[in-house]
C-alpha cells in the first residue's frame, strides 16, 4: 500500500497525533489561564463595584439623614410660636375665626420660608392638624393648592401615641412622600396634634441620585411603603423590597430582581423605619470584563498560533524519519529494493531497521515452501467447485420434468413441480436481495402453502387476508414464509384433525405493517420465548428459523420489529411482527 492510499484511511498519523496533543496542552494551558485572568478579573471588578455602590448609598444615606433632620429640625420652630401653638393647646380649634385661621397659616408659610427648606424646593405643602383634625395648611410656590384629603387618608392610619418621626406615602397618590410627626404639649404632655410635610417625590429623590450612574436606581421602602429613583424599575424595586430590609450596617450582595442578576448596597436609616437601597446591573460588570479581556484574547489568538506552528514543526522533526522508513518499506513491497537503508538519524530507528532486514531474509527462506502449498490449495478449492451443483442446472432440470408431465397430462404434478422451482428461485434471489414487495412475497408464500397442502391432502386449509393498498410496499425477503412454515410444521402438522391457517395483514394506526400468521395447532408451551431458543445442528424439529427471523428483522428495524407470540396451546396461536410502511424497504443488512 502506497502513503497516498494511507492517507485516504482514517486511521490518524503519528505526526497528527503530536501535533494535536501539543495543540491540546497549549490549547488547555490557555484556557486555564484565560480561567483564571476571568475569574480574578470579576472578583476585580466585583470588589470595585461594591466599593462604588456602597460608597454612593452612603452618600445619598448622609444626604437623606441631613435633609431628615433639616424637616424634623423645622417643628419646634412652629411649636415655638405661639401664634401656632396656643391654638393646637385650646380644646377648641375648630372654633377659630377665620381671620385667626388666616394668621395662623400666614405664620406657617413665614416660618417655612425663613428655613433653608425652602430653598431646597421638593416641599409641596406643610400641614398642621389638631387634636379635633382641624387642618391649618400652606402651600409653596411650586406646587398647586394643597388638598385635605390626603391628611384625612394619613389620619386613618397613623398612630397618635407614636413619638418619633413617620415616613410614608398614600396608595393613590404616588407622586408625593410624607414626613409625619405628632406633636405633644410641652406642659402637659399630652397629643395636641400632627406635623405633616407634604414632599414631591421625585424633586426629592432627584436630588438625592443627582451624581448617581444613570443606568443605577435608588429604592427607599419598609412595611408600608416603595418608592424608587426611576419609574420603569417598579418591579425591581418591589422584589427588592420582598428580600427584607437590611437593619444596622451597611450590606452589599448579589440578587435577583425580575429575572435580571443586581448588584445591591442596603442599609436602614437612623431614626427612620426607613431602608435605601441602590441596585446596579451586574450585566454592566460583564461589558467592563468583556472590555478588558479583548486586548488579552487577542494576545492569546497570537500564542495559540505560535504555539500551533510550534508543533507542527516539532511533529514534523520527530516523524520524518518515519516517512523515510515507510517510503523504503514501499519500495521493497513493490520490489524496488530489497532491504531497508541504514537509519542513523536516531538509534532506536537504525536497530529496527537491522531487525527489519534480517526478518526478510527468514521470509526468502520460506518463501518456496508457501508457495508451493497455496497452490496445493488452490487446487484442492477448483475440485470442490467442480462438485458443486450450479442452481441454475437444478431449475432447468425442474422445468424439464414440469414440462413431461405437462405432456402426459399430469397437471397435479406439473403444479408441484412449477411451484417448488419457483419457491427455489425466490430462496436464490433472496440471497441477492435484501427486500421485496409484498405482492411477491405472497407469491412464494402461496407457492409453498400448495406444496404443503399437497403433502397433507385436505388435512390443512389457509385463508390470505392483505389489503390491496399494501400489496406495492416492501418487505424483507422470506420473513413470512418461516413463519407459515413454523404454523405448518410445529403447529398444524402435529395435531389430530384438521388445520387453519390465516395470514393476516394490516395498516396500523402508526403508519406500520402488522403481519400476523394465526393458526390452531398445538401451540407453544407457557412463557416461550423466541430469543431463549437454542441452535442445534442435530435437531432438525427446533425453532431456529424464528430466532434467525427475530434477529433480522430487529437489525433491519430496531426493537419495534421483535417477533410477538400470543398462544392457547390446541386453540389459537399468533406470531406476528411489526414494520414501518416504507417503498424503500427500511435499512439493508448489508450497510450494518
Amino acid at each position: 500500500m502506497t502513503m497516498d492510499k494511507y492517507k485516504k484511511t482514517k486511521i490518524p498519523s503519528l505526526r497528527t497525533f503530536i501535533t494535536a496533543a501539543i495543540s491540546i496542552i497549549v490549547t488547555v494551558v490557555l484556557l486555564c489561564s484565560i480561567w483564571f485572568c476571568y475569574s480574578r478579573t470579576s472578583a476585580i471588578l466585583t470588589e470595585n463595584y461594591e466599593n462604588s455602590i456602597t460608597q454612593n448609598l452612603e452618600l445619598i444615606n448622609h444626604q437623606f439623614i441631613e435633609q431628615i433632620d433639616l424637616i424634623d429640625s423645622i417643628i419646634p420652630l412652629y411649636l415655638a410660636d405661639t401664634i401656632i401653638s396656643e391654638p393646637l393647646e385650646s380644646v377648641d380649634t375648630g372654633k377659630q375665626s377665620a381671620e385667626n385661621r388666616l394668621q395662623i397659616e400666614k405664620q406657617m408659610s413665614y416660618l417655612y420660608y425663613s428655613t433653608s427648606l425652602a430653598s431646597k424646593n421638593f416641599t409641596n405643602s406643610i400641614y398642621i392638624i389638631s387634636q379635633d383634625e382641624t387642618i391649618f395648611k400652606i402651600g409653596t410656590s411650586s406646587s398647586p393648592e394643597p388638598a385635605e384629603f390626603q391628611c384625612r387618608e394619613l389620619l386613618k392610619t397613623l398612630d397618635k401615641k407614636e413619638p418619633k418621626l413617620i415616613c410614608q406615602t398614600l396608595p393613590r397618590d404616588d407622586g408625593n412622600i410624607y414626613f409625619i410627626r405628632n406633636l405633644f404639649s410641652s406642659n402637659t404632655g399630652n397629643y395636641i396634634g400632627t406635623f405633616i410635610i407634604n414632599i414631591d417625590k421625585d424633586r426629592f429623590l432627584s436630588y438625592h441620585t443627582k451624581d448617581l450612574d444613570p443606568s443605577w436606581f435608588l429604592c427607599l421602602y419598609n412595611s408600608s411603603m416603595a418608592v424608587f429613583s426611576d419609574p420603569d424599575m417598579e418591579k425591581e424595586c418591589m422584589a427588592l423590597k420582598e428580600h427584607g430590609q437590611r437593619i444596622g450596617e451597611l450590606s452589599f450582595q448579589t440578587a435577583r430582581l425580575n429575572d435580571r442578576e443586581y448588584f445591591v448596597a442596603s442599609q436602614e436609616l437612623s431614626g427612620l423605619d426607613l431602608t435605601s437601597s441602590v441596585a446596579a446591573p451586574k450585566s454592566l460588570m460583564f461589558a467592563d470584563l468583556n472590555s478588558i479581556l479583548k486586548s488579552y484574547l487577542l494576545l492569546l489568538t497570537g500564542i495559540v498560533l505560535i504555539g500551533l506552528f510550534t508543533a507542527i514543526a516539532i511533529s514534523r522533526a520527530i516523524t520524518k524519519p518515519i516517512d523515510k522508513m515507510i517510503y523504503n518499506i514501499n519500495q521493497i513491497s513493490e520490489k524496488k529494493q530489497s532491504a531497508l537503508p541504514p537509519m542513523k538519524i536516531y538509534r532506536e530507528f537504525d536497530v529496527w531497521a537491522d531487525s527489519f532486514n534480517k526478518m526478510l531474509k527468514q521470509l526468502d527462506i520460506y518463501y518456496n515452501d508457501i508457495f508451493q502449498k497455496q497452490l496445493l490449495l488452490k487446487n484442492s478449492e477448483i475440485h470442490a467447485l467442480q462438485t458443486q451443483m450450479n442452481p441454475h442446472f437444478l431449475l432447468n432440470t425442474l422445468n424439464t420434468i414440469a414440462w413431461k408431465a405437462q405432456i402426459s397430462d399430469n397437471e397435479e404434478i406439473y403444479q408441484m413441480v412449477i411451484s417448488l422451482g419457483e419457491f427455489l428461485k425466490a430462496n436464490t434471489l433472496s440471497k441477492e436481495q435484501d427486500c421485496i414487495a409484498l405482492e411477491k412475497e405472497l407469491r412464494y408464500v402461496k407457492f409453498y402453502i400448495y406444496l404443503q397442502q399437497q403433502r397433507f391432502e385436505d388435512k390443512i386449509s389457509c385463508d390470505i387476508r392483505v389489503p390491496e393498498t399494501l400489496m406495492h410496499f416492501l418487505i424483507p425477503c422470506f420473513s413470512i414464509q418461516p413463519l407459515v412454515e413454523n404454523a405448518i410444521v410445529h403447529g398444524l402438522e402435529p395435531k389430530t384433525g384438521k388445520g387453519k391457517l390465516i395470514v393476516q395483514i394490516l395498516e396500523t394506526d402508526d403508519h406500520c405493517m402488522e403481519i400476523s400468521i394465526i393458526d390452531n395447532g398445538v401451540g407453544f408451551p407457557k412463557d416461550f420465548q423466541v430469543r431463549d431458543i437454542a441452535s442445534s445442528d442435530t435437531d432438525s424439529h427446533t425453532h431456529i428459523g424464528l430466532k434467525n427471523l427475530d434477529r433480522r428483522l430487529f437489525l433491519l428495524y430496531g426493537d419495534m420489529a421483535h417477533l410477538s407470540i400470543d398462544s392457547t396451546p390446541g386453540v389459537c396461536t399468533s406470531i406476528s411482527f411489526k414494520i414501518p410502511i416504507s417503498r424503500g424497504g427500511g435499512v439493508s443488512l448489508h450497510d450494518l
